[in-house]
């Protein structure tokens, strides 16, 4: 006699993870994973009769008290250490706290002994794909895969404080063949030595160096990890069995990738997971053939259908991650893996056939006509209350969250509570390998939808149905049920003495997979953000000059900031040239409550430096740097003042006529305005120069108005002075007026210089536009001056009072030839 049931998870051929592959009664298989007992125990074992409720779905098992297994898949977000752990290992992408394998301290630096903490934490006990994320202390940080390691590991910038690293990691994925170096060569002569032996072939791992640092870690730092799992064996990538591409079972090593898709690692489970040809988990003695390839191709390919995701784009379907605990049975986490899939597992005969999502096609159409009525036949039309579902919670492990459990939003129904009688009967499901807020939505409604097909019936039926099986799924017209080519998903076949077959039928509806809206999954954020660093109020830099004895002075920096703060013991600066960034002075004060310090230790006059600071906090914390300040020294090396070191640099030696008059003019204006008695004055004066060597580059700018006297004046003056050794290059630009009772004027000039003066090569040109005394002028000095369109006849040539001197020079009319004759130094136009 052959019973046959869909077990959905339940392998009893996997039921023991660490013995031979053996056969247990399927009824006791059943009744022990439905949670029943007794006399209906005994009976869904015996009789076809019983076997109505074995096609309950998960949330009706749930509702009837059924716990979830210990140590089956979910997030292990803590370090575990101790002697006596678990083996484990990952499937897809999923987060591990890893386990502590050792431990020590090491080092000194800045005269503090054992400075550095490394710890060997394992990931996994099978190698993996590699590390995918690193979270220490709550927070996601930056993780390159790809950088090349230092000497301690690839630092985390994160953890990047006083221009020092303090956080490194040293990552291997099971496929190393030599013990970490670092780890040897700094404990290989330890009380508990890491000798060169350690390995750990097989073994992902990681090795985490923190440099202690009371502002950084408060006790021993905290690590979690996402790690891309194991490789998988995906038979749809195999050309040798049908499917398209270069993965073969037989050679790991052309295994791609770290599956995510439920299908594709329950198939695995079931053939048995392995490494290095020796039997890790799962199923020892189960066959390719015992999974037919039409089937599980079928629902792996459901499971990577595309469906849309909240706003925009689209996810697959189903998938699933994990870490997975040896103590936990196999059949347990096919369970979870059919959870994540709204999966049903068959097993027939030894067959295994999965089915996934929405109900499929009919392949049998029947009717009252074609059901045996020598055999009894029941129908169960609705459960009672108690066993009705009309209420969803669920908790996934959410990634933006830090990949802990979080909360799926509720599936309430007010329709199917009245229905209910008014009351809600709610079921809470751990999804434990479930990963995406949208999915986990999805398995919500399509469960609950499927758990409300309350009708099943029990029929036996001739012969000729035999060849059906569990997830098959029948139409049945029937004329005393009123049904019309009714969907029907066959959950239990067995084998009458008659050799005729009893079915155990559930209504099914392929609507219950169409979603609807979903609800937006709102991330809290996972930042553990220490408290913000103190900044220093107040920081100002000014120059100043130092003087000494006998008249002589020196170039300083005033530093200052504000005093009246708590937990500070002393306030530390820096200085550096403004024009490169090099660090002249680094140095601290105690004297933090004075408020201001000068500072004169390679401190150069007239140089562009910049200056910044930062509090000395009294107590572990930290505090922040200050913005760099521009401050501009005064040249005291012969007594000048500030604007005389600027007046300076915009006029060497080498400037010469119209330059001198220029500075002569500023000089005028500086005086002007701080003449006693000076009314409305407005004036505003701008240098910039940068010095170093014979290099000069400065630049000069005064706009003024004020009244002297019955005249008003208002001027702007903007000149340019570079130099490099004996050479220089300069000019300014000036516009002026002036106006009184008397009379108005106005000016606007511009002068260039270059070259080397007293050479052949110093050069000057220059033009003025003005209005005095009533007559308007324009007046040139040039060298060379071209007329017309600039491309020929330039000539040299001078103009002044209005007449314009030149020599042999034609120019060209529109109609005619104007004749260019010199008459006593002038140049008289003519017509030929």
């Amino acid at each position: 006699m052959r019973f046959i049931v869909v077990i959905f998870i339940a392998l009893a051929l996997l039921a023991g993870a660490i013995e031979p592959a053996r056969a247990l009664p399927i009824g006791a298989a059943i009744a022990g994973f439905i949670g029943l007992t007794g006399t209906l125990a005994t009976v869904v074992g015996t009789a076809i009769a019983g076997a109505i409720g074995i096609g309950f779905s998960y949330l009706s098992q749930t509702l009837f008290g059924k716990k979830p297994q210990q140590g089956v898949g979910g997030v292990s977000g803590k370090l575990q250490s101790g002697g006596a752990l678990p083996r484990f290992f990952i499937l897809g992408r999923a987060m591990t706290g890893g386990q502590l394998r050792y431990g020590g301290t090491w080092g000194e630096v800045d005269n503090t002994p054992n400075a550095f903490l490394s710890m060997v934490i394992k990931l996994s006990d099978l190698p993996v794909q590699g590390l995918a994320e690193i979270w220490v202390g709550g927070e996601k940080v930056t993780w390159n895969p790809a950088a090349t390691p230092g000497g301690n590991g690839v630092a985390i910038p994160e953890y990047r404080n006083d221009s020092k690293d303090h956080l490194w990691v040293r990552f291997y994925d099971g496929r190393q063949t030599a013990a970490d170096s670092l780890m040897v060569s700094k404990f290989a002569g330890s009380a508990h030595p890491y000798l060169p032996t350690r390995v750990g072939t097989g073994i992902a791992y990681v090795v985490m160096t923190a440099r202690l640092n009371d502002k950084l870690w408060s006790g021993l730092p905290q690590y979690k990890f996402v790690v891309d799992g194991i490789p998988l064996y995906d038979w749809r990538a195999d050309s040798s069995a049908g499917g398209d591409g270069a993965q073969r079972w037989t050679d790991p090593s052309t295994w791609a990738g770290s599956p995510d898709n439920p299908i594709v690692i329950a198939y695995n489970i079931i053939r048995g997971i392995r490494f290095a040809g020796k039997w890790f988990f799962g199923g020892q003695t189960v066959a390719a053939p015992q999974l037919p390839l039409s089937t599980w191709t079928a629902a792996a390919n459901e499971c990577d259908r595309l469906v849309a995701a909240i706003g925009s784009g689209t996810e697959k379907q189903f998938r699933a991650a994990g870490e997975i605990s040896l103590e936990a049975l196999p059949a347990d986490v096919l369970a979870e893996l059919m959870k994540a899939c709204n999966g049903r597992l068959a097993e027939v005969g030894g067959i295994y056939k999965p089915h996934v999502g929405a109900a499929g096609s009919a392949i049998f159409s029947f009717t009252d006509a074609d059901i045996l009525t020598s055999d009894k036949q029941s129908l169960e039309p609705f459960p009672s209350l108690d066993q009705a579902v009309n209420a969803v919670t669920a908790k996934y492990v959410e990634p933006g969250e830090g990949w802990v459990q979080k909360d799926a939003p509720p599936l309430y129904s007010l329709t199917l509570e009245a229905d209910d009688g008014g009351r809600r009967q709610a079921v809470d499901v751990d999804y434990a390998l479930v990963f995406s807020g949208t999915q986990v939505q999805r398995l919500m409604k399509a469960a609950r939808d499927e758990s409300r097909r309350f009708r099943r019936h029990n029929l036996p039926m001739p012969s000729y149905c035999s060849i059906f099986e569990p997830n098959d799924f029948v139409a049945w017209s029937s004329d005393r049920n009123r049904y019309s080519g009714k969907l029907w998903r066959i959950d239990a076949v067995q084998d009458l003495a008659n050799l005729n077959s009893g079915w155990t039928l559930t209504e099914v509806d392929p609507s219950d997979y169409n979603l609807g809206a979903l609800t937006p999954i709102v991330i809290a954020p996972t930042l553990n953000l220490p408290p913000a660093a103190q900044m220093i109020i107040d920081w100002s830099a000014t120059p100043v000059t130092i003087n000494g004895d006998e008249g002589s002075q020196r170039a300083g920096i005033r530093l200052a900031w504000d005093p009246n703060v708590d937990d500070v013991d002393g306030v530390q600066f820096e200085i550096r040239l403004a024009v490169d960034g090099t660090v002249i002075l680094q140095s601290e004060t105690d004297r933090y409550d004075a408020g201001a310090i000068l500072i004169s230790q390679n401190i150069l006059g007239r140089t562009q430096y910049q200056a910044r600071g930062r509090y000395r906090p009294a107590s572990p914390r930290d505090t922040a740097w200050s913005g760099w300040l521009n401050v501009l020294t005064p040249d005291v090396a012969e007594g000048m003042t500030q604007q005389q070191a600027y007046e300076l640099a915009l006029n060497t030696n080498d400037a010469r006529g119209s330059m001198q008059e220029l500075q002569r003019q500023l000089d005028e204006v500086i005086d002007r305005i701080a003449l006693d008695g000076a009314e409305n004055v407005g004036a505003d004066y701008i240098q910039r120069a940068a010095i170093r060597g014979d290099l000069v580059a400065a630049i000069q700018q005064v706009t003024q108005a004020y009244i002297a006297g019955d005249t008003a004046i208002a001027d702007q003056t903007t000149a340019v002075n570079v130099k490099a050794d004996q050479m220089s290059a300069g000019g300014f630009v000036k516009f002026a007026a002036t106006a009184a009772p008397s009379g108005v004027d106005v000016r606007f000039q511009i002068f260039l210089n270059a070259g080397s003066v007293g050479t052949p090569n110093w050069k000057e040109a220059g033009m003025v536009l003005d209005i005095v005394g009533g007559v308007s002028r324009c007046m040139f000095q040039v060298d060379k001056f071209s007329i017309g369109n600039g491309a020929t006849n330039v000539v040299p040539f001078a103009i002044v009072d209005g007449v314009v001197y030149m020599s042999g020079v034609v120019i060209k009319s529109s109609n005619s030839v104007v004749q260019l004759d010199l008459r006593n130094d002038a140049m008289i136009f003519t017509e030929p």
